[in-house]
């Protein structure tokens, strides 16, 4: 496992020199080959769903005048999640308008804030994130590979799709208890 993991860091220093969307389409091509086993959507919509995150993201990294890098992109089952921000509503009006014409793309969940994120923050929020993941990774009833963590000025965003409720219950219980975590959304669907 380790030497896939290698591989696919050694390929994503190589594009990261060519090109920025071939960087999205290993880290999301790897982050679907690796979640894909502990997810609980089937295997082809898993595969459709992370699609569709990296032809958004190709196409916010080309477009002129975005700066995109504040913007991430989650795809369940269809329904684009953007979180993050974006310098000003237009900005987001056509962050929206280039996800919505991507084929696939059933529903967007606007989650994305107007401003710049101040160093000290995205710092703030790498941190919560970690935490979060790292709770989940330590959790016997949930799956740290299976729950989508992205942290936004200390609100935490959860997506993916859970077995149960109570995997459900218990995400949101470990990330509220992380230092710093100012509230939660639940975007978790139950299989």
């Amino acid at each position: 496992m380790f030497s896939r993991i290698y591989v696919r860091v050694l390929l994503l220093l190589l594009c990261a020199g060519l090109n920025t969307a071939c960087v999205s389409s290993i880290i999301l091509g790897g982050a679907a080959a690796t979640t894909a086993a502990f997810d609980e959507r089937p295997v082809g919509q898993h595969f459709d769903d992370v699609s569709i995150a990296t032809e958004i993201d190709a196409r916010l990294i080309t477009e002129k005048d975005m700066p995109s890098r504040w913007v991430s992109i989650e795809v369940i089952e269809g329904v684009v999640i953007l979180t993050g921000y974006l310098p000003s509503q237009s900005h987001i009006d056509r962050a929206l308008f280039i996800s919505r014409s991507v084929q696939g793309v059933s529903k967007i969940d606007n989650q994305l804030h107007i401003g710049v994120p101040s160093t000290r923050s995205l710092f703030s929020d790498s941190w919560i994130t970690t935490q979060v993941k790292t709770k989940f990774f330590n959790d016997k009833l949930v799956s740290g590979m299976s729950v989508h963590v992205e942290t936004v000025a200390g609100k935490v965003y959860l997506q993916g799709v859970l077995a149960s409720e109570a995997q459900r219950y218990r995400a949101m219980e470990l990330t509220r208890s992380v230092q710093g975590v100012t509230a939660v959304v639940d975007l978790l669907r139950l299989k």
